[in-house]
């Protein structure tokens, strides 16, 4: 394999990391109220589980309300039972073609349980991470065994790889913080 392949396979495989990372804390709740908390909810469209952004347009109305307006009014209750088992806690008010629904401000205790999330989603981003770095580093010794690139050349792809590891860390590190810092918000 090129050197300079192996590096790009493994900024890719970081980037897709942090991506999924991000993803999943913009779906922790904060004070702001964002569509992602919402979006990615599984509901009943005529037999097929659907994310609930391919179904209905999603309005932020109020700072804490989000107003679900779904393209085919029939699967207004089938949204509705779908956020209503998400666990973001909150009933949807039914309207006649739209849900509006409203989250309350955050207690403390609630704030201290999301930032715990935020930390658990963070050790799982670190875990995929690690992963990559694992399968990054026997490629480049099964390359070594087959004798396709040097002990010189295994020195620098093992610094290069592991100098975007650590950034990749750092990165999920700051994403992190950014969460906490605003979840602490009031």
């Amino acid at each position: 394999m090129d050197d300079n392949m192996a590096i790009v396979n493994l900024k890719e495989n970081l980037k897709k990391s942090l991506n999924f990372f991000a993803e999943k804390l913009s779906s922790i709740r904060s004070n702001r109220v964002s569509t992602s908390l919402v979006e990615n909810i599984m509901v009943d469209s005529y037999g097929s589980m659907v994310p609930l952004k391919t179904v209905a347009n999603l309005v932020i109305q109020l700072p804490n309300v989000i107003i679900i307006e779904p393209w085919d009014p029939n699967i207004l209750n089938s949204i509705a039972k779908g956020i209503e088992s998400s666990n973001l806690g909150v009933s949807p008010q039914k309207d006649v073609k739209f849900l509006r629904v409203i989250f309350p401000s955050l207690t403390q205790e609630r704030r201290d349980q999301l930032i715990k999330v935020a930390n658990s989603e963070k050790e799982n981003c670190r875990i995929e991470i690690k992963k990559n770095r694992e399968t990054f580093m026997k490629k480049i010794q099964n390359d070594l065994n087959n004798k396709l690139m040097s002990e010189d050349d295994k020195s620098y792809l093992e610094k290069e790889g592991q100098k975007e590891i650590d950034k990749a860390n750092d990165n999920a590190d700051d994403l992190c913080q950014k969460k906490i810092a605003e979840l602490k918000e009031i």
